[in-house]
């Protein structure tokens, strides 16, 4: 979804060089991907046509031969080869690998070197700074000369972790020392755009823009806002889809994590009972209601026939349980429309049904103000007990489109509309 959505290259998670010197690399053809794997465990999937060429095998090493013999054996199944020298966890740590080989030059040296001598694709690392930032500068022009193709930089040093603020200062002049093409910066946290020392947010594309400005670096790597919203890379934002409010709600409590329980929005969102309360949540709600008017006009459908007759279609319905939920409130469609007639001096808006004879289905039509409005989305017909129930609904239904074509859907509180593509 990443490189769909813009990414340039993708990184695997951190694969260990003796594990994936264990597999047997196969052809699946069932999926056309490139399996290694270890009986019927899969170690490393590459699907071949979609991203073969933009995949980037990580690595957790501490062993140059290691390192040569796994890039002999992957040759160019991946775009390139990276080493990663960042992790901090105590696992990659207490072998030698990951931030453990910071201070290890000689043993970073001969990692490099081996990957270069016979890797077929290009070779790139990803470092913390050190400590002292000189010792950041002595360890980069050591990798540079190893022949490294990229140089990632992650701003914290090997005991911090996201909430400590991104070093920018020290990033940047990483960059202005080293001369390899691709300097790139990753940013492992939502945490990393960081202008005045404390912890900003990247949540769009042209964060990412600035954030490697401000770095002077040549791209920018992220990691865990990628696995939350992946159209991060999207220069046009974040995809506009008519969800209903069961996904989205089970979307953004996922993309909030422990914070649901944290941030005050994230409260809100947990007990909101639609879309529109989720929106409001989130301070959005304006831009909900126009989401709501376009999706509504684009629907409209207008049909002419002989002489007056003349109904404008909006394709939509609602819930049953909306209008039970409801039946002791004077807030719904039909109750609005009529308030609203009454209001104006108008004439009250006079309503029709009728059984669809194909599938037996009914549909609502309403006069008011002039207009004729209908919804073809039909409604069901479970028992003939229940006949007289959705002739009522259907009525319901119009008035709602009603609203929505004469531009009163303000007037009625909550979300209650589902819009539908147009029945044929």
């Amino acid at each position: 979804m990443a490189l769909e959505y813009g990414a340039d290259l993708c990184y695997t998670e951190e694969i260990i060089d003796q594990k994936l010197l264990s597999c047997v690399r196969t052809f699946n053809s069932a999926l056309g991907t490139i399996d290694y794997g270890v009986a019927d465990d899969i170690v490393l999937r590459i699907a071949q046509k979609i991203e073969g060429d933009r995949c980037v095998l990580q690595i957790g090493t501490n062993s140059g031969s290691n390192s040569a013999q796994l890039a002999k054996m992957v040759g160019t199944d991946v775009a390139a080869i990276d080493v990663n020298m960042g992790c901090p966890k105590s696992f990659s740590v207490h072998n030698g690998r990951g931030a453990a080989l910071l201070t290890q030059i000689d043993k970073v040296k001969e990692i490099i070197s081996s990957l270069t001598a016979v890797a077929q694709v290009p070779v790139s690392c990803k470092i913390r700074v050190l400590d002292d930032p000189s010792d950041t500068l002595n360890l980069v022009r050591e990798i540079e000369k190893c022949g490294a193709a990229a140089l990632g930089v992650h701003g914290r040093r090997r005991e911090e972790r996201d909430q400590h603020p991104c070093r920018i200062d020290e990033i940047r002049e990483i960059t202005r020392t080293v001369s390899i093409p691709y300097t790139y910066v990753p940013i492992l946290t939502n945490h990393g755009l960081d202008f005045s020392g404390g912890s900003g947010i990247i949540t769009c594309y042209d964060d990412i823009l600035k954030f490697r400005e401000v770095t002077q670096a040549s791209s920018v790597m992220i990691a865990r806002k990628a696995l939350s919203c992946p159209s991060i890379f999207r220069r046009q934002g974040a995809c506009e889809y008519d969800e209903n409010y069961t996904m989205t709600k089970y979307v953004v409590q996922r993309i909030l994590g422990s914070n649901q329980d944290r941030d005050p929005r994230g409260r809100q969102t947990v007990l909101a009972g639609s879309v529109q309360e989720i929106c409001r949540a989130w301070e959005c709600e304006s831009k909900y209601e126009q989401c709501r008017k376009d999706r509504a006009r684009k629907q409209c459908k207008r049909r002419s026939s002989e002489g007056t007759n003349e109904y404008e279609y909006y394709d939509v319905t609602f819930p049953l349980k909306k209008l039970k939920d409801a039946q002791n409130s004077s807030m719904t469609p039909k109750c609005v429309l009529f308030d609203y007639c009454k209001e104006v001096n108008a004439a009250k808006p006079v309503y029709a049904t009728h059984q669809r004879v194909e599938d037996k289905r009914f549909e609502g039509s309403v006069e008011v103000l002039g207009k004729k409005f209908r919804s073809r989305k039909g409604q069901p017909n479970i028992r003939m007990a229940e006949q007289a129930w959705f002739r009522v609904f259907a009525s319901f239904v119009a008035a709602l489109a009603a609203l929505i074509g004469l531009n009163l859907r303000h007037l009625l509180r909550r979300e209650w509309e589902i819009m539908e593509s147009p029945i044929s």
